[in-house]
Order: C-alpha cells, then structure tokens, then sequence
C-alpha cells in the first residue's frame, strides 16, 4: 500500500503540470490578443473634409524668372501630379501685394495668374479650399485695422466666389497663426478677434453667405496650453465658424510615443460638437528633443544653396513618410476631419519671409521643387519625394465625405490603424513607426470578406524606400485583388517603419 506521501507528491505533480499547461495556454492567448487590430463599428467622424496641402500662389515666380507664371510644362506637370494626390482639400493663403493691389490701389487682375490657375483646377476637380491672407494690415498700431484693407481684401473674396465662380471657396482664413508673436496680432487674441468681426461685416455687404471663417489658426506645436483661443472664439464668433483649425509641427519623439495624440484630444474636446476641427498645417519640426534629427537638418540645410532657415530636409529621407502616416493616423482617430500638409512645392515660398522677393532661399518643406531646372539648376529635384507616396494614399484613398471608424490597437511601440468608408467601398490604412516589426491579425466583426489593393510603403536606413511606383513615380499596389476574410482575420508581418494601405476604392 501507498503512504499518503507518495499520493501526495503525485498529485501534487499532476498539479503543477496542470497549472504549467494552462499557464502556457494563457500565455499563448495573451500573445494572440496583443497581436490583434480589430476594426470596429464606432464612429469617430462623419464630417470627413480629407487629407489635403498648402498650395501656394508661385508668387515669387516673376521675380525669380521674369515670368508672369510657371512654364505650361510645368503646371502640366503639377496637375498630373495632383491629379494622383486627389486632394479633398486645399488651402491657399494670399497677401495684398501678391492678389488685389498694385502700386496701393485695387487692381484683381494684375497679379492673379497662378491663382487663377489654381482655383481653375480646385473648382474642376471640386476640392474645398480655404483661401485667405497671411496678416491684417493696421495704421500704426495693431489694433488699429485698416479699414479700406478689409474693404479691398472682402471684394476681392467676393470677385473670387461671386464673379469668378469659385464656389468650392468655402472658408476664409484671415490672419495666419494669430497667437505667435510672429504674426500681425503679435499673439493678441482681442485683435485676431476684432479682425474676423470686421471681415465679417465687410462681408455682409455682399452676397457671401456660403462663405465662413475658419479658425482660430493657432499653431500650439507641441503643447495642450492654448485652448482657451477656442473657448474665446466659440463665445465670440459664434456659428460664424465653419471650421475650426489648429497647426501643428510636432517633435518625431511626441509623435511615436503618443504624446501627440494626447495634445490633439484637448482641442477636439472643446470644438463645438457640430463643427469640423482640421489641422490647418502639419509638418516636423526637430528640436533638442530630437537632437540627432535636429543637427541632421541643420547640417543638411547649410549644404543646400538654396534651402532657407525654415526648411524640414527629411523630406529627402522617406522614414519622414512613415511619420507623416503616422501623425495623419493619429489625427484621424482622434475624430478630427481632416489635415492640411505643409506644403506642396518647394518653389511657393522664400526663406526669411521678410519681403525680400529677390532671395531665392526656399522653404523646403515640399513633395518636389517644380522650379529645380529652372531656380535650382537641378532637374532631379523636381522629382517626387519619398514621402509623397503615404501621404498621396491617405488623401486619395480617405475622400471627402468618408465615415472613419475606430480600430482598436495592441500594445504596441508605433502602431496605429484607421479605416474609412465612402459608398460601400473601404480603405484601412495601417502604419508602424517603431524600428521592430510586428506579427499582427487584422479583424472585424461587420466587415466580412472584401477585395482590396495592397500597397506597401517601407523606410530604408539610407533614405530610400521599399515600395512599388509606376513611371511618373506614383504608388502602385504591391498586390492586387487581395482577398482579406476580416471575419476569419489576415495575419501579416508589419515590418518596422513601414506603411500599409489596402482599399476598394477606385
């Protein structure tokens, strides 16, 4: 017969193996579940306006080349380009000097060629833009606005909207982050507000009444400190307001590590709950934060004859497509309506922006320079940048009034995920801006089983990328006519800095 210690240690044995193995099953569960993003059927926005960019109005042009405009060649060439980005939105920011004055008097003719051109091409393609003016003008002091500046700057929106037909301006956007000290208010919130309260009743002498403000147009960088610019606006401008905005130019620290998001919920939090809230700049700015990216860009910006002080040189480098996707991402889900990426073209803007037309500093911040042969003495770099590719996806792919759902996300470094629907047809973009790749299983209750495009975006450590392009350098899917069982789940690799879109959408 057994003693009871032999039954005992048995047991116990038997036990502890039991206890081994289901340690072993939880673990194995727990694994699964943090390797899971699951789409679900909660809405963040229904008032999706879309990725768009700053287009600005080639200015500068006849000083630089002696030429009313650019080339035919080169519009031909920015059209085909913008025709790909399919971008749902546009701002475009204008000057007196630069519009609707010549020699101090009124003139709508003179100077407006590219605009023209620009808002030709924005009305065609029926892309909503926010037009407006860099700064108010004053008499001495700043409070003092100048009252035939708001008389010509309102008739010539009024030529624009009601005589021209660019009806697809929808907001105007009158003074340009009013809370720097940088800017024609000097950070003073009274005038930024008396400012939009005259160009407000200028405008009521006119037929504008589709015409809104968009505001308050304060560049918080990096900080959650300003909102009370938004609680002040709301109580003073009431449903004057079409569209709330903010800029942001993010440290890439803030933006992997989810700060970024963070900063974005406080503004959401106190946009009126029926008014659309869009980032109406968003760029990279480096600073000691990010001491390594900051001495790149600088070093980067002394070797370039060209590049102006306010330069962001990653643009050459395609991991700052991956941040970009992944700031864009990350505004999306927080349940703002769009974004405005800072900028289009190199070859819109000099740098000091001091008045001075003749420096042929650039503010390098663009998809190309469309004046590379012409400026620079480089054709190449009129060539599209790395980070057109993920930004072009998420314009094109998110259109103008899509539905944005949440997806749920694993715990982990850099992940982020997002899908929008428009017609029954589906784009879920997915982005890892962490250096180590991850197993993921994508999912969703609703969807079932659907048929996408695959496109594939990869950051190389030498600055070029892994991803499929057509001649004109466009994305092209990596895969086509993927079958994604959504209900079953689709396990993918998603490598380290990388970007993943699939989409039905044409």
């Amino acid at each position: 017969m057994k003693n009871i210690y032999q039954y005992c240690t048995a047991f116990m044995f038997v036990f502890a193996l039991a206890s081994c193995q289901e340690d072993d099953v939880n673990l194995d569960e727990a694994i699964a579940r943090n390797r899971e993003i699951q789409i679900t059927d909660q809405v963040v926005s229904t008032n999706f306006i879309g990725n768009g960019v700053q287009w600005g109005g080639y200015d500068l042009v006849p000083t630089w080349l002696g030429t009313e405009t650019l080339s035919e060649e080169d519009w031909s060439i920015l059209f085909a380009r913008i025709d790909f980005l399919r971008p749902p939105f546009l701002r475009i920011m204008t000057s007196p000097s630069w519009s609707y004055e010549v020699n101090g008097a009124y003139d709508e003719q003179s100077k407006t060629a590219s605009l023209f051109r620009m808002l030709d091409y924005a009305q065609a393609k029926g892309i909503e833009v926010t037009f407006g003016e860099w700064g108010h003008v004053y008499d001495g002091d700043i409070s003092n606005i100048n009252t035939q500046w708001v008389a010509n700057s309102v008739k010539f929106v009024n030529h624009l909207v009601n005589e021209k037909g660019y009806t697809v301006i929808k907001t105007v956007n009158i003074v340009n982050e009013p809370n720097g000290d940088w800017s024609s208010t000097n950070g003073n919130y009274n005038v930024w507000r008396d400012v939009q309260l005259a160009y407000l009743a200028e405008m009521e002498k006119y037929n504008l009444t589709s015409v809104k403000l968009m505001g308050p147009d304060i560049a918080i960088f990096n900080s959650a400190a300003q909102t009370d610019w938004f609680t002040k606006a709301t109580a003073d401008l009431g449903d004057n307001i079409g569209l709330y905005d903010i800029h942001v130019y993010p440290e890439q620290t803030t933006v992997r590590n989810g700060e970024y998001a963070q900063m974005l919920r406080a503004y959401k939090a106190i946009t009126p709950a029926d008014k659309p809230l869009v980032l109406g700049e968003i760029g990279f700015k480096y600073t000691n934060v990010d001491a390594a990216l900051k001495a790149a860009n600088d070093a980067a910006i002394a070797e370039d004859a060209f590049a102006g002080q306010d330069s962001n040189m990653m643009v050459y480098q395609a991991f700052y497509g991956v941040d970009m996707a992944d700031a864009l991402i990350q505004t999306m889900r927080e349940g703002y309506s769009g974004s405005i990426i800072w900028n289009m073209d190199d070859a819109m803007y000099n740098s000091p922006d001091d008045g001075d037309y003749h420096t042929q500093k650039l503010k390098r911040w663009g998809f190309w320079n469309i004046l590379g042969e012409e400026l620079v003495g480089k054709v190449e770099d009129e060539a599209i940048r790395p980070f057109f590719y993920p930004v072009s996806l998420l314009s094109r792919y998110f259109p103008f009034g899509s539905t944005i759902y949440q997806v749920n996300l694993p715990d982990k470094k850099g992940v982020r995920a997002i899908m929008g629907e428009k017609d029954g047809k589906y784009t879920i973009a997915l982005v890892n801006s962490h250096y180590v790749s991850y197993p993921i299983h994508l999912k969703s209750d609703g969807l079932g089983q659907i048929t996408a495009n695959k496109y594939s975006y990869r950051a190389n450590q030498d600055g070029s990328f892994i991803g499929a392009i057509d001649a004109n350098g466009f994305a092209i899917p990596e895969t086509e006519n993927v079958v994604l069982d959504l209900n079953e789940g689709v396990t993918l690799e998603l490598e380290g800095e990388s970007f993943v879109l699939f989409t039905n959408m044409e």
